[in-house]
């Protein structure tokens, strides 16, 4: 079996789990007008996903080391599409539809740990920080097919056909990966000594660092998602289409980004880190230039400082999950990326309304942006002190 039938399954499947996970937040403007959501409870259709995702990541990465990738994956695509059938059919309201968006993050849950384990196993220590990039390429390319098909369904049908739509994309994709990719288990090796415990691994000091540094990386690429186009509109005047076409740039810079840092790493040596937190700091400096932006800036800087921002912002997933992967003992990848992933989650889900929070309190961008500049110190700070393993690269 070509390693690069597992890639493509793996990307198939983890587009289609990001595609429902991202979903419910695009068709929000439809699902408001039929359930009467708040505005409060339109804000926090992200976070409720997010802290499904929290809560299934650990577990996720248990079931990816006992039942293999190939397994988690398929599943997890099939109870994707069942969910968004089922939220089709009986999300009759607020309270009936919160419920499944945290199930629907137990399902985003999976995809993380099985795709990374896929691809790590399938491909040498060389190659591993590339194909992992590419794997991460599934979760904005999840996102931009969502945008550019569910709403058009719904403007044209409802949101409900939408979210079935989205179901019947993530059957054909568990369909597709199933026939690509076919898991062979590597032989259980006896070993000398106590097999160590879950909580010992995760203690070990370098996977800790990495993992809670997991909190301060996806922070600015989900505070840019939810206010980039109103903080353009509000302090410049940038209107909202161009201030979307802006967003779209810098979701396009992001997502290739995520695979040139990983090649890059893998062309240094294999080291991950010093990309890693050169990568953050950046973005932490693009955030503080974002907070002292001048009003009557150039549409063209701009346009070149969100790029930036995301490229920076943005390219942090497949250096991380790389990382996970190698400070992992053999046969624990799965649980550590999906410790790695509550981490991240948390950061996903509480960013955003404490940006909003700041920016409220001070009637002023600006703090929002300097607050975020300060996290990406923090995450530079903290993985700046892990020591990374020698990669045994040919």
């Amino acid at each position: 079996m070509s390693p690069w039938a597992v890639l493509t399954a793996a990307m198939t499947a983890g587009t289609a789990v990001s595609l429902i996970g991202q979903a419910y937040p695009t068709l929000a403007p439809y699902i408001r007008a039929d359930l009467g959501l708040s505005l409060a409870a339109v804000g926090l259709l992200n976070t409720f996903v997010y802290i499904g995702t929290m809560l299934g990541s650990l577990p996720s990465g248990w079931l990816t080391d006992k039942l293999g990738s190939r397994t988690v994956m398929i599943i997890g695509t099939l109870v994707g599409a069942g969910l968004a059938i089922a939220i089709a059919l009986f999300a009759k309201s607020q309270w009936m539809f919160i419920p499944f968006l945290f199930l629907v993050g137990l399902v985003v849950a999976s995809a993380t740990p099985a795709g990374s384990q896929a691809v790590a196993q399938s491909f040498p220590p060389e190659r591993r920080g590339l194909v992992i990039g590419l794997r991460q390429m599934a979760v904005p390319l999840g996102g931009a097919l969502a945008a550019a098909i569910l709403p058009a369904v719904a403007h044209l049908a409802s949101w409900r056909w939408a979210s079935v739509v989205a179901a019947v994309i993530a059957i054909l994709a568990a369909l597709v990966a199933a026939r690509l990719y076919y898991e062979s288990l590597p032989p259980k090796t006896k070993t000398q000594g106590s097999h160590p415990v879950l909580t010992q691994v995760l203690r070990e000091r370098n996977i800790l660092l990495a993992a809670v540094a997991g909190i301060t990386l996806p922070t600015g690429q989900f505070v840019m998602i939810t206010y980039l186009i109103l903080f353009l509109k509000e302090r410049y005047g940038v209107p909202e289409l161009t201030g979307a076409a802006l967003l779209t740039a810098a979701q396009i810079a992001g997502a290739f980004s995520r695979v040139f840092w990983s090649w890059l790493s893998d062309k240094l040596g294999g080291q991950r880190k010093p990309l890693l937190v050169m990568m953050v700091a950046l973005a932490g400096l693009n955030a503080l230039i974002l907070a002292w932006l001048p009003p009557g800036t150039p549409l063209l800087i701009k346009v070149l400082i969100v790029v930036l921002y995301g490229a920076t912002a943005l390219g942090w997933q497949g250096l991380h999950f790389s990382l996970l992967t190698e400070l992992s003992p053999p046969g624990w990848e799965g649980r550590v990326v999906g410790f790695g992933l509550i981490f991240t989650s948390i950061g996903i889900a509480f960013a955003p309304p404490l940006f909003g929070l700041l920016v409220d309190f001070s009637n002023n961008y600006a703090l929002g942006w300097i607050a975020q500049a300060a996290v990406f110190g923090t995450g530079a700070l903290l993985l700046s002190n892990i020591v990374e393993r020698k990669q045994n690269v040919a």
